[in-house]
């Protein structure tokens, strides 16, 4: 029996990938609420991919409150889709850009603005005041409802490839990096309180809500350059962040 394109994969299997086609095969009621869920050397054993990889997308479902460990009985599955509110669990930069991965964009809007009015005034005029412009509605992967309205800023001279952006299978971050060879730094993030405009509460399938929260984050080369911000603007009920601190080791601190 010949096996399947998955099973015959050699190159390892990224761990958001391997995570969304497993939060697939969840939404179609492969396995349902309650029942056992694979073991990790089950699934490695099926694609063929190494225990971190696994690892990582198990703990992605789990964030995501689709999986849950339970004595005696090991991992079980706790819904067939992400509940309402989208938990962010931010553990290091993967968690953070996790959210490019487990989310899909729907691209409205492309193109260079001068000197946005959405940014502050101080980054407003960073380098020549044009900014290659991305925005749109960002969902769930696999679902219709409405996420968060996504707007995605890049000074010109670091503009994106438009059509590589278009494509929507990769985040702009990346694209920006590998277009132009640059090195991630940092990134900053601020998260406030803002109120929904009727017209975005619509476009969002909020009804009534017209609380929001505004999520900003600063993409910053190695260097101290800014080549990206994101605002995302989510109903107040669809967004919480979840971090998790860990103290420092003896080796660490030496």
């Amino acid at each position: 029996m010949p096996s399947s394109p998955t099973q015959q994969m050699s190159a390892p299997v990224r761990h958001r990938e391997l995570a969304d086609e497993l939060m697939g095969e969840l939404a179609s009621a492969r396995y349902p609420v309650g029942a056992r869920y694979p073991t990790e050397h089950e699934l490695q054993n099926r694609f063929g991919v190494g225990r971190h990889t696994i690892r990582e997308a198990l703990k992605i479902m789990t964030e995501q409150g689709l999986l849950g460990r339970r004595r005696k009985t090991g991992t079980v599955v706790l819904a067939t889709r992400p509940p309402s509110t989208y938990v962010h669990t931010l553990r290091d930069f993967d968690g953070l850009f996790d959210f490019a991965h487990t989310t899909d964009l729907r691209i409205l809007h492309t193109g260079f603005v001068s000197r946005p009015r959405l940014l502050p005034p101080d980054l407003q005029q960073e380098g020549d005041g044009r900014w290659f412009r991305v925005a749109g509605i960002r969902h769930r992967k696999g679902q219709s409802e409405p996420l968060c309205w996504s707007e995605i800023m890049v000074p010109a001279r670091f503009a994106p490839d438009r059509a590589a952006v278009e494509a929507g299978d990769r985040a702009v971050y990346e694209i920006t990096l590998d277009g132009h060879g640059l090195k991630l730094g940092h990134v900053e993030q601020d998260i406030s309180a803002v109120a929904l405009p009727a017209t975005l509460a619509a476009s969002l399938e909020a009804g009534d809500v017209r609380a929001g929260l505004l999520v900003r984050r600063r993409y910053v080369t190695a260097t101290g350059e800014t080549f990206e911000i994101s605002l995302n603007t989510y109903p107040a009920d669809r967004y919480s962040v979840r971090s998790i601190l860990r103290k420092r080791t003896d080796a660490l601190l030496a």
